[in-house]
Parts: structure tokens; sequence; C-alpha cells
């Protein structure tokens, strides 16, 4: 691909209100004829238009192959539009590069790149990776998935800057040159099988985050994920795995404490107990992080500095719609993890909680066998509040399990404020994406 900058025409393919509107002020600003396609209608699209630069020509209800007939030399991909739309496979039939926003960033990115991939537990990961390295000193830039746009980032980063990014398997189908020092994948469940085919391609695309790294960088993966394990043969950079069980790993847990094996030595450097983020997962995404953070500093000629990151630790706070205590309300705790999306999340959700439990589950279902479910909720929860569009279908996988369908977000906090006692949680863990009630998670767990 020839050099992006004045003289390239650029279509961006989705306006989203980030990715899409960032890439595309970012392409303005670097001198590029930049032109935006997005299947809304304008009076759709106006608050983002709105934000545009004014330079930028805007093809709204238009995804047509024909807009590549303008002289279009680079498409560049927002993350929620399917890389197979006959637009996107004209353009690779002529031979026009197909970039993911990630990708264009990182063309221009200067400093340090951790990329962390996975399932669930991505967007804390990330955010804690970044609060240790910024306990150590650095200026980290914390960005991608998370919802900050990484093009965005890409004038405040400089030689000593470490950017943080957390990626879905959407941003990693349309990378070419990204290559992180440290990449990292949480785990491997089933999700967004409303567009791949099959887990076996959902896998290949994370398996991307580290399709460019050499012997020189690190991959930092669960041990305690049998398809994960199974999967990473090809990979040619430096393995690092973590375990809740097996002391082999290069981080494990033994004895109520987290050992880091660095060079050779094992060191004991955490004391989960002490950590704000509560969780089995959250103990399994400490490790990973303090993983990445010492094969970081490894490969920049630092010495790990085990007492400091572990206070960070201590001190990281967690994120909004995680495992989110909200407070308590008549003797009930009420925790929000309205991101947990996934059947997986949900699992996780469940075993770090002891106790009644009364569970908001429901949404817009993506494709996943829900019955998976089934034991662990039947096992751990006194009653289940059903939300959302699959609540007929829920109903039938869990008809077995004490429990009532919801009218809206209000009518559920009703039902679990009567159908639990003093002492137990009200969990809002839905396993379903919010859009058949909400924008976005953050709406739904707001609305919690």
């Amino acid at each position: 691909m020839k050099e992006i900058g004045s003289g390239t025409s650029a279509l961006v393919v989705g306006l989203g209100y980030r990715s899409g509107l960032a890439a595309s002020n970012f392409l303005a600003g670097k001198g590029c004829r930049v032109l935006v396609s997005d299947l809304r209608s304008r009076d759709e699209l106006a608050d983002t238009i709105g934000r545009l630069d004014a330079r930028v020509e805007v093809f709204a209800g238009n995804q047509e192959p024909s807009l590549l007939d303008r002289g279009v030399d680079l498409v560049v991909l927002s993350p929620g539009v399917p890389a197979v739309i006959p637009l996107v496979t004209e353009a690779r039939r002529r031979g026009i590069p197909v970039i993911a926003e990630i990708e264009l960033a990182f063309r221009f990115l200067r400093g340090s790149v951790v990329a962390i991939t996975g399932t669930d537990g991505k967007s804390t990961t990330t955010s804690l990776v970044g609060h240790v390295l910024r306990s150590l000193g650095f200026k980290a830039l914390v960005g991608g998935n998370i919802g900050i746009p990484l093009v965005s980032l890409v004038d405040e980063s400089s030689d000593d800057t470490v950017s943080v990014i957390e990626l879905s398997s959407f941003q990693l189908e349309t990378i070419e040159l990204f290559r992180p020092d440290v990449a990292a994948i949480l785990n491997i469940g089933t999700d967004h099988l409303d567009r791949y085919a099959s887990m076996d391609d959902y896998f290949r695309a994370k398996l991307r985050v580290a399709m460019n790294q050499s012997a020189g960088d690190s991959f930092v993966y669960n041990m305690d994920d049998p398809a994960l394990s199974a999967g990473i043969g090809n990979i040619a950079s430096r393995r690092l795995g973590f375990s809740m069980t097996n002391t082999d790993a290069e981080a494990f847990l033994e004895k109520d404490t987290v050992f880091i094996r660095d060079n050779g030595a094992v060191k004991g450097v955490l004391d989960p107990s002490r950590m704000k983020i509560i969780g089995v997962h959250n103990v399994q995404n400490a490790m990973a992080a303090l993983l990445m953070v010492v094969s970081l500093l490894r490969k920049i000629g630092r010495e790990p500095d085990y007492p400091l990151m572990a206070e960070a630790c201590y001190s990281f706070e967690g994120l909004a719609h995680r495992m989110e205590r909200v407070g308590v309300l008549e003797g009930r705790l009420f925790i929000n993890d309205s991101k947990a999306t996934t059947v997986g999340a949900v699992e996780m959700a469940l075993k770090s909680l002891s106790g009644g439990v009364v569970l908001i589950l429901g949404g817009r279902t993506k494709g996943d066998d829900y019955s998976r479910l089934h034991d662990p909720i039947a096992e751990r929860v006194r009653f289940l509040v059903l939300i959302g569009e699959s609540s007929r279908e829920f109903a039938g996988i869990f008809a077995d399990i004490p429990g009532e369908t919801a009218d809206g977000m209000d009518d559920a906090l009703a039902r679990a404020m009567r159908a639990s006692a003093e002492g137990d949680t009200i969990l809002l863990s839905p396993a379903c994406a919010s859009y058949d009630m909400y924008s976005n998670f953050e709406g739904r767990g707001e609305a919690f």
C-alpha cells in the first residue's frame, strides 16, 4: 500500500459515532480526500455528520459498490460493518486495500503496543494494564474497542508511549501490518455466531492479533481454556500462559497468592483478596495483566517493580457495568454486570458470588447455545427474572427454574425485590446484547 496522506482518496465504510467518525476526521487532517458511506439516512446520521470535518463527503443510505468508481484507493472499514458486504468484496476484487481503523492508526502510532482480545474480560484487563503501567511512570494510552478510537490517540503518542489496545474480532478481521509488542487472548467462548459461520471462523479472527509477531514479541494466553491452548500452534512469538491451577504456567494461583515466573525465578506477587474487583475471572484478568506488563518491561530492558505493580492492582477500581457494586437496598446487594453479553461471562459472575442470587437475564441473542447456562443457574440462582427479546426462548430453556418474565427494567427490579430476601444479591448479568431495549450495554446498566 502506498503511503497514506495528501493525494490518497479514502472511503470510510460505516459512519459510527466513534471509529468511523474518528477515522474520517483523521484522514481529512492528513490531507486525504475522504468519502464516507453509511446505510443510514442523513437524518439518522445528523448528529455524527455535524461532528465531521467539513471536507468529508457523505453518502448516506448508500453502500453500493459503484462508490468505488469515484477514484477510491483505500477503504477503511468500521468494525460494525461485515467484511463480506458487496462494496468490500468489490474493493478487494479491484485490488483496493481494505483496512480497519486500528490498522490505520497503527501506521502512524509511535511507541510500544500492548494488544488484548478474547471473548470476556477485555475492557477490564485493558484498563488494568494501563493503570499498572501508569503506576510505573509510563505514559499509557488506552483505546480501541473499549470506546476510544485508537486513531484519536495517534497525536498523543511518542517514542516512550505505551498504547494499550482492546481489540474485538471485528477489528482484527482487517488488520495487515498491525504488530503488538505484547499480545493477549484472555479466553475463547461462543460469541458473535450471528456474524461468523462457525466458532473456528471466530477463533481465527481472534488469532490474528498475533499473526505479525516474531520471536522478540510476547503472547499471553489462558492455559485453562482448552480451545485456546490447543489452537495457538502457529504463533511465532514467546508464549506465556496464566492458570488458576497449573503451577507450570508463567502466572498461576497457589495458596491464595498469584505467582509470576520471571527470568527463572518464581515470585509471589499478588494477594487477590486485596483487589477491589471481584470474581474468579478478575483474578485471571490480573494474572494476564501482570504478565503483559512484565513482558513489556523485559523487552525494553527494565526491571519489574513487583510491589508497586501489586499496589496498582489493589487500587484499581474496575469499570462501570462489569461486576459493579451499585449499592445496597433493604439488605440486598445490587451488582451491575450489563457488559456480560456472553454465556461465559454470566457463568463467571455466578461463580464469583455467594449466598442467594436473583438474576436478571435476557436481551438480544447472539447465536450462542444458552442451554449451557441451565445448570449454573439452577445451582446458584434463587429466582430468575427474564427481560427482552429472548424472554420466550429463555422461558422454555429455564422452565424448571423459579422465575418470571418482566416488562422492562423497572418491572424486572420490582419482581427481583419481591423474590429476594435480605442478604441476597440482585445481579444484572444478561448474557445477551442490549439492542432490543437500549442503544448499548451502558444504557442498560444505567437503567439498572
